[in-house]
């Protein structure tokens, strides 16, 4: 009799484990994709805060790959800069109302203090892809930054 159920309860186990390995293989790749993609990348409606202050859905990699883009933004509209020169004041990101449109608002200020010491880059991008890790061409939609103002003399 013991041997009966120490046999069922075996089977039992097998195939609890067999469950949870059929589980991990669906969920794993989309827990590992999810982490490298844009969060809300297709949805439309309303705007939604990703990052700020008091809140914080991004992941440290997603928050890396925004703050990336806002740099690059920023070196092709007025730079180059040498960003070790700079601190990371706060990056604030919301997700626009219409789809794959994200709002970056990227304070930073300089090493050297100067009289503003504090640097307000407001940008709006389109990303072509959902994927961080794939091509990272983005489409500048909107642009105003404290650099133009202070470095330009047009």
């Amino acid at each position: 009799m013991t041997n009966k159920k120490a046999k069922k309860h075996f089977t039992r186990f097998i195939w609890f484990i067999c469950l949870l390995l059929i589980i991990a293989i669906f969920l794993v790749p989309k827990i590992y994709h999810n982490y490298y993609s844009a969060p809300y990348y297709n949805f439309s409606g309303q705007q939604i805060t990703l990052e700020n202050a008091d809140t914080h859905k991004l992941n440290k990699y997603q928050k890396k790959q925004f703050i990336k883009i806002a740099k690059k933004t920023i070196d092709e509209k007025d730079g180059p800069f040498d960003w070790d020169n700079y601190q990371n004041v706060s990056i604030s990101i919301y997700k626009m109302k219409k789809p794959h449109e994200y709002g970056l608002i990227y304070k930073i200020k300089p090493e050297i203090m100067t009289s503003k010491s504090t640097i307000t880059n407001s940008i709006i991008i389109k990303l072509n892809h959902k994927d961080f890790r794939k091509n990272n061409n983005v489409s500048v939609k909107g642009y105003s930054s404290g650099f133009s103002s202070s470095f330009r003399t047009n």
